[in-house]
Parts: structure tokens; sequence; C-alpha cells
């Protein structure tokens, strides 16, 4: 008997806009594992990382009511009081970074949620990205 005319096989456009959705979701967690591998993307996660340390430090001064430093580390990572952390960007060969702190003195953030202020300077293959750090809000600011 034939099959009924009715009915066809196939997909739904709510069954491809969600296969669509998963992919994308997919390739939007896989870029910053990727881009972190290129030269071209070593400077964008570099600048990331660091600005989470900032962030982590501003908070971890308020938690804990101390003061908490930053410290550039000129062959690619930072100090936060008196742990060093390489930048994860960095651990390739390809990716030359380095961090500097103008005026080389460090940050240092406040339990009031402030911070002596300062500007951080990324540099790798790929140009530079600045960081301010803001004196009364203690926050890390990337400069356009």
């Amino acid at each position: 008997m034939p099959a009924d005319r009715g009915q066809r096989s196939g997909f739904t456009l709510i069954e491809l806009a969600v296969v669509l959705a998963i992919l994308g979701l997919l390739l939007a967690m896989s870029v910053p594992f990727v881009a972190g591998r290129t030269p071209s993307g070593a400077l964008p996660a570099a600048t990331a990382e660091i600005r989470a340390a900032l962030r982590a430090a501003r908070s971890a001064a308020i938690a804990e009511g101390h003061p908490i430093a930053f410290r550039a580390d000129p062959v690619g990572g930072y100090w936060l009081d008196r742990q060093h952390y390489p930048l994860a960007a960095a651990a390739g060969p390809i990716a030359r970074l380095r961090v500097a702190v103008a005026g080389g003195a460090g940050i240092a953030f406040f339990p009031s949620g402030g911070s002596s202020g300062g500007r951080i300077r990324i540099e790798g293959a790929g140009g530079w990205r600045d960081i301010d750090v803001d004196a009364v809000t203690g926050r890390a600011v990337l400069r356009p």
C-alpha cells in the first residue's frame, strides 16, 4: 500500500532552529579556547584574564578587609600580593606577551572598594591594550 501523501518526511522549522541554536552555542563556547592559541587571539584573551584578576583582587580586598597589591610581571604574568600567576594566553610559544603598570609601581586595592589607580598595558604581537583602574571605584575599564 502506498504511503499517505499527507505526511512528508523531514524536519520542522522548530527542529532546525533548535539544532542551529545548539551549534551556535557550541561555537561561541569554543572560540575563547581557539582564540587564546593564536597570536592574534592571545592579546584579547590576556586582557580579559587580567581584568578578571583585577576584579578578583578588588573583591578579595573588600571581603578580607586588607589591601591587595597587583604588580605586573614583564615576562607575561602578574602578582597578587605574594603569589605569581602566569598568563594562560602566554603559555604557547607563539604568544609573547608583556604586562606593565604605568610608572612601574603596582596597584593597591583597598577594603573600601577603591584603589591607588593606574594603567596596565598588555603588549603582544597584535599591538597593545590598556586597562585603566579607577582610583575611586577600583574598577578596571578597558580603554578604547
